[in-house]
């Protein structure tokens, strides 16, 4: 990897260009209908799309900073971009464009890394801003979306301890983890919390190095799977 792809891999996006954007969906309906939505905006270009694993993994050399992606594509699962785009480009964005129809698919995505979760019946201006949200470090989740999500662990309560090996996290950072984990962006959760964005950035990153996780999705994911946080209480 040439030097300056190695340096887009960790910062993203130049100051003042167009977000690079790949879209994986087979579709072809519906990834015409995202690519339009996404191409009439100044500040998005996208630089690639597939209709297949096969096609789509390729894209991932094209160093973009966000892709958009389905799950369920017809020769495999759309979890091994994900896979691909955290090994090569990890500061790439990932936005699931999913029917979500079964658990399996939410920890899998949650596992592999996925930093926002929108359903197939979005509007082309929510897709837009989305994306937008996406890039800007937010993390979209739909309501219903959210709602699935949540079934995965009311099933199995949070116990109020942890396991004696689990990562520890502080009261504030559970706090914070779950706020992230219901949807809400950093700004957000910074305002529920009173504490400064900037307090939260560096709790972000606390979260990050304790459960040894590069993205928002990889952190909820291990922290339900350890028992750190509830996200099923009002």
């Amino acid at each position: 990897m040439a030097q300056g792809e190695q340096e887009k891999a960790v910062t993203g996006p130049e100051p003042g260009e167009p977000a690079r954007v790949i879209i994986v969906e087979d579709d072809e309906r519906l990834r015409a209908y995202a690519g339009g939505a996404l191409a009439a905006a100044p500040d998005i270009a996208v630089v690639g799309d597939a209709g297949c694993l096969a096609d789509g993994l390729p894209l991932v050399d094209l160093m973009p900073d966000l892709a958009l992606l389905d799950l369920g594509l017809p020769d495999g699962s759309g979890i091994r971009v994900i896979e691909a785009i955290r090994a090569k480009v990890p500061a790439c964005k990932v936005l699931v464009f999913t029917v979500f129809e079964d658990r399996a698919s939410v920890l899998g995505t949650l596992k592999a890394g996925a930093d926002g979760y929108i359903l197939k019946d979005t509007t082309a201006d929510m897709v837009l801003a989305h994306v937008r949200a996406t890039l800007a470090g937010e993390t979209p989740i739909s309501a219903r979306a959210a709602g699935h999500l949540l079934s995965l662990v009311r099933d199995e309560p949070v116990a109020e301890t942890s396991e004696a090996d689990a990562p520890h996290l502080s009261p504030r950072e559970r706090e914070l983890l779950e706020y992230l984990a219901r949807g809400l962006s950093r700004k957000e959760a910074a305002r529920v919390m009173n504490l400064s964005p900037y307090t939260v950035a560096e709790y972000v990153q606390g979260i990050y190095r304790k459960l040894h996780v590069k993205s928002r999705g990889e952190a909820v994911f291990e922290a339900i799977q350890a028992k750190l946080i509830r996200i099923d209480r009002e």
